[in-house]
């Protein structure tokens, strides 16, 4: 089978619990100086659960074949109903499953609990998550235009293995790396030697580039990572909007008013977006951010990470983002 795009990566059951009595105080013990409380020794009335798929490497397949790419997807999950489930869920949205069946561990659980301003708390049961294996994948029958690599549980095995495919075939990429890929910083430099799009946050990149982030520090980050990444940087930066560079010229964008329900898969539907994006308007990187901007607006006003993706030509349901440029 030939697919345009694969994605690798992350595939979780979600249950999403939002409630009022769900408080946000500010603290500065803890990362974020911001925590989540509720009342313990008692019972919180829950008023809205949902249940839904997810994980970035699910998420960002629902999204490119929401757009009309023929989508694959590479994750692990467990011999069980809920593994059966999500493949069935990936059928209906025309998603072709090439997901590897763990025999020891069950499908990764997520608990997400949704403060009333859509800021969330995730409970993680990694499960299978943590053991996809890039022997039991059958590179030599594989055949893409481009591959999505999402989290991969730290697995530079795989990783290795995903590029050493792409370059041999011919295969473009763009690469969201997950925390545990991130904890290599400057070490992940020569894995960007072959990316083609490479997207993080603000903070990931400045770990990345080697550099303690600070605001004023943003062009001295995107200059170490333009000269390790082949291709283009994508720094996604929450409220702030975004900035991208292909090496050339920088492409700063904000985001739009508009209600937010939960942040779940904002970032997911932002970066599925923005390739999707690049990929139909032959390189664009404007309508890149304005697809992408525009899939990440959509989908934080639903629970979930998928129920929002847009559709194709959906994308101008929301007004376009001014888009500023800049010469390096």
């Amino acid at each position: 089978m030939a697919y345009d795009v694969i994605t690798i990566g992350t595939v979780t059951r979600d249950v999403f619990l939002k409630s009022g009595d769900f408080e946000v105080v500010k603290n500065s013990n803890y990362r974020t100086g911001r925590a989540g409380c509720f009342v313990l020794g008692t019972k919180l009335e829950i008023p809205k659960v949902a249940i839904a798929s997810g994980g970035g490497g699910t998420n960002a397949a629902v999204s490119f074949s929401r757009q009309g790419f023929k989508t694959g997807c590479i994750g692990r999950i467990g011999n069980d109903e809920i593994g059966k489930e999500i493949i069935e869920e990936l059928k209906q949205e025309g998603v072709d499953s090439l997901f590897q069946i763990d025999k020891e561990y069950d499908t990764a659980y997520s608990t997400i609990l949704v403060a009333a301003d859509g800021e969330r708390t995730i409970l993680e049961y990694r499960g299978a998550n943590d053991y996809i294996n890039e022997k039991e994948i059958k590179w030599n029958k594989l055949k893409s235009k481009w591959v999505y690599i999402d989290s991969l549980a730290g697995n530079v095995n795989l990783l290795t293995k995903i590029l050493d495919w792409a370059k041999q075939n011919g295969i473009k990429t763009a690469f969201n790396p997950g925390k545990r890929l991130i904890k290599l910083g400057i070490g992940l430099h020569k894995y960007l030697e072959d990316i083609d799009i490479f997207i993080a946050n603000e903070d990931e990149s400045a770990y990345v580039a080697g550099i303690e982030y600070e605001e004023d520090k943003e062009p001295e980050i995107f200059k170490k990572l333009d000269e390790v990444v082949k291709g283009i940087v994508v720094m996604t930066k929450g409220p702030r909007g975004v900035e991208v560079s292909d090496g050339k010229k920088h492409y700063l964008a904000g985001i739009p008013d508009s209600p937010i329900l939960d942040r779940t898969g904002a970032g997911d539907s932002f970066g599925s977006g923005f390739v999707a994006g690049y990929i139909e308007s032959n390189s664009d990187i404007e309508f890149a951010i304005q697809l992408g901007t525009s899939n990440a607006t959509s989908v934080v006003q639903y629970f979930g990470a998928k129920q929002g993706l847009l559709k194709k030509g959906e994308w101008g349901k929301y007004p376009k983002v001014e888009v500023q440029i800049k010469e390096i």
